[in-house]
């Protein structure tokens, strides 16, 4: 699917599963803005709950998940999330993001190559993120803005 099909998701709600570490970044916004621009009835943003808040209501209201997958992973909470909305009969989508800067493309269902992370896998994988990007902005304070990778 590209992002010119405008109507994709016209008159559906549509639930945006993404990792609490993409949660308030650029990539969110970017993601958001490209799923605003295919026209959903309306558009579900967990971010704006809150990890306290029960979020299972939202996804079983939803006619459409669209999961994030990092570097080819789902974590965890993400594809708990897809096999909820999927068992109630919600259409599947994934967004293949690799970076702040390399978002795209959305696809219609779970590519085959998408893997699915344990809790103590989604732990370690969100640990090196946040290491890689500490890492980077140490480096930044040295040598200038490199930047972070969500």
């Amino acid at each position: 699917m590209t992002y010119k099909e405008r109507n994709t998701f016209a008159g559906k709600i549509v639930y945006f599963s993404h990792p609490v570490f993409t949660h308030r970044t650029k990539t969110e916004r970017t993601c958001l803005k490209i799923l605003k621009g295919l026209n959903p009835q309306e558009l579900i943003n967990p971010a704006n709950f809150g990890l306290k808040h029960n979020i299972q209501e939202y996804v079983e209201r939803a006619d459409t998940i669209v999961a994030m997958a990092v570097s080819g992973k789902f974590t965890y909470l993400v594809w708990k999330e897809l096999e909820f909305g999927k068992k109630n009969g919600a259409s599947i989508y994934t967004f293949m993001v690799e970076s702040k800067n390399d978002i795209g493309p959305l696809v219609q269902g779970v590519p085959d190559e998408i893997v699915r992370l344990s809790k103590e896998e989604s732990q370690e994988f969100v640990d090196k993120m946040i290491n890689d990007d500490l890492r980077e902005s140490i480096i930044s304070l040295f040598i200038g803005n490199i930047g972070r990778r969500f």
